[in-house]
């Protein structure tokens, strides 16, 4: 990781936003659903089947004179255990650039999560999963790109699919314990997703989200809206194209999202 040279209080502020910023990345992505989406769904690999993702977001914020860009690379690996339980690991990498009065950059690895998704009713086209999870410190917190705690959470996640549509509805709440001022300890999320099937090959996506803002000295909720398209080349090989808009001030103003799927 870099910090451009800038006097100490400079960096010390730089932190303090790239930590603000990181923690509105890290709480508005708490559960790897299908990119460029949001919202999970209730999916699964089936028992022995492995999902490799790799998810390229890069976002611009404008604020005060400051231009502040990040770039989020994750790598997800999804396993399924059984038919309808899936092992999950997740690790991010992030690089955040601010320009204004001061010009700032740090980049290195954020915090890792582990989770399960387990599909527990699944009757026509209605199936409901849950999804427990843990964020694991492995960011530098000094750095701003970790939350410096461990984040358990629990997501409650409903499918409902009719050819050519498929709704996805995602409620959870994670736990920050983050002991420092400022700081919300309790964070909720709600999303809807919708998808609609062009072809057996492509889908057009659209999402709405909003979740609690970590920082209580900000707007308190983190919105965004995301409209995309996902192509199948292949059975198992999927890419993803979106747009996600920030509606209220925490969030990004703009992030232009691609990723890809294999299955194998």
């Amino acid at each position: 990781m870099r910090t451009e040279a800038r006097p100490r209080l400079d960096a010390k502020a730089f932190t303090a936003g790239t930590l603000a910023l990181a923690a509105c990345v890290h709480w508005a992505m708490p559960a790897h659903a299908a990119h460029p989406l949001l919202t999970e769904d209730t999916g699964t690999q089936g028992a022995g089947g492995t999902q490799l993702e790799i998810t390229y977001d890069h976002s611009t914020t404008r604020s005060a004179g400051t231009k502040t860009r990040g770039q989020h690379l994750n790598v997800v690996l999804s396993y399924g255990l059984t038919d309808t339980l899936d092992l999950i690991v997740g690790l991010p990498y992030e690089r955040i650039t601010e320009r204004g009065a001061t010009n700032m950059r740090v980049k290195g690895y954020a915090d890792m999560e582990i989770a399960a998704k387990w599909r527990f009713y699944e009757e026509g086209p209605l199936s409901i999963a849950l999804r427990p999870g843990l964020g694991l410190p492995t960011g530098n917190e000094d750095r701003g790109l970790g939350s410096g705690h461990s984040a358990p959470s629990l997501f409650a996640v409903m499918t409902h699919a009719v050819d050519p549509w498929a709704l996805h509805l995602h409620l959870g709440y994670t736990r920050n314990f983050h002991d420092g001022p400022g700081q919300r300890n309790h964070i909720y999320h709600a999303s809807v997703a919708a998808e609609y099937s062009v072809s057996e090959s492509l889908r057009l996506v659209a999402d709405a989200s909003t979740e609690s803002n970590p920082d209580l000295a900000g707007h308190p909720n983190v919105g965004s809206l995301v409209l995309g398209l996902v192509y199948s080349m292949a059975p198992d090989f999927d890419l993803d194209l979106g747009y996600r808009h920030g509606l209220t001030e925490p969030a990004a103003d703009h992030t232009w999202l691609a990723g890809l799927a294999l299955r194998f």
